[in-house]
């Protein structure tokens, strides 16, 4: 059998020891090699057009053209797996959700302290996202994600409503940031309350509520102990953290735990899900989205069981099919829906008319 060419991999940093640190730790897979390392986009925009390109790395603080630049030029002009590696803090993790919703596959965080050292800790996190990108469909221009005008707001639900029974429940990984800001962008402010559990690190996952919360006409944040789950609102698991449910009279409570210590996945989708099916029952939907792996299949699996409607996105409009491609072949789904049509489903079950 003929071997499968490595992937190519455009180096853009403009620091000389990322980048040979980078070009070194890559070309050792085997399976990735890379093809060109420059130290703006401007050079990027160049190599790339005389050189076959599967992946970039890209920085963000860049002379001639600061990466979100260049990564708003590539998705408009040559569509492309981006996975961006920069010294991401709590002050600009907001800069990261941002490069995530322009269409960035994934983003890894350099150390800021004993940079030798770290790199080496985050070398297997480095070459598995450079390797989950290589096999990312980058189809098309992603949603815009510039803030409302000073001044302007979009109307949210009046007030937090008494909740129904239902409860919606959506995992998601690679990818997942683009298709939860499609699908809350459409969601009608009485939709029942919806958990949301993306892979995402513990410092980008307010900054990701926050970003939902501007496009959406639902309130979304990230969740807290012992929370009401309310319709009319979206809560994000925190990274890092296991959230569960339980039920309060004729409310649905949130209840955060600590990391998962048997679970590679943080949050888990598998671990929420698994309670929503105890919880909630038939009055639960579960949603697998676009990622790489398995999270949520085994959990939505157990949620059609006890009766919950169960969808996963396709294979078509994933960025990554791992996931529900795993839910699909688990029977965990009743269906495979393309993204667009999420929000329509969600309705349908919900009993609401747009």
């Amino acid at each position: 059998m003929r071997k499968k060419p490595p992937s190519r991999v455009l180096v853009v940093d403009d620091s000389a020891f990322i980048r040979q640190y980078l070009k070194e730790i890559i070309n050792q897979t085997g399976d990735l090699e890379v093809v060109a390392t420059v130290a703006d986009p401007l050079k990027a925009i160049e190599v790339l057009k005389k050189t076959d390109v599967d992946v970039i790395t890209l920085d963000v603080e860049m002379p001639n053209m600061d990466g979100l630049d260049f990564l708003r030029y590539l998705m408009k002009f040559r569509p492309l797996p981006v996975v961006m590696i920069s010294s991401w803090t709590q002050e600009n993790s907001d800069i990261a959700v941002q490069a995530l919703a322009l269409g960035a596959v994934d983003v890894v965080a350099k150390p800021t302290l004993g940079l030798l050292g770290g790199m080496e800790k985050i070398k297997a996190e480095i070459i598995s996202k450079i390797r989950t990108a290589a096999q990312a469909s980058i189809a098309r221009t992603p949603l815009a994600v510039d803030p409302p005008a000073s001044g302007a707001s979009l109307p949210k639900s009046e007030g937090l409503k008494i909740t129904t029974d239902k409860i919606i429940a959506i995992g998601a990984s690679t990818g997942g940031t683009v298709a939860l800001t499609e699908i809350c962008k459409q969601l009608h402010p009485d939709v029942p309350g919806l958990l949301i559990i993306q892979h995402l690190p513990a410092m980008f996952t307010s900054s990701f509520a926050q970003s939902l919360n501007q496009i959406a006409r639902i309130r979304v944040k990230e969740a807290e102990d012992g929370e009401q789950i309310t319709s009319g609102l979206a809560l994000v698991v925190p990274g890092d953290r296991s959230l569960t449910i339980e039920k309060s009279g004729a409310k649905y409570l949130a209840r955060l735990g600590p990391k998962l210590k048997d679970s590679i996945y943080n949050p888990s989708i598998n671990h929420t899900f698994f309670s929503v099916a105890q919880v909630a029952q038939v009055n639960a939907m579960g949603i697998i989205l676009t990622g790489m792996g398995d999270d949520g299949a085994a959990g939505l699996k157990a949620m059609r069981d006890k009766g919950a409607y169960t969808i996963c996105q396709d294979e078509k409009t994933s960025v990554i099919y791992g996931m529900p491609q795993k839910a699909w072949e688990y029977k965990a789904a009743v269906k495979q829906v393309p993204l667009p049509l999420i929000p329509d489903e969600i309705h349908r079950w919900a009993g609401i008319n747009q």
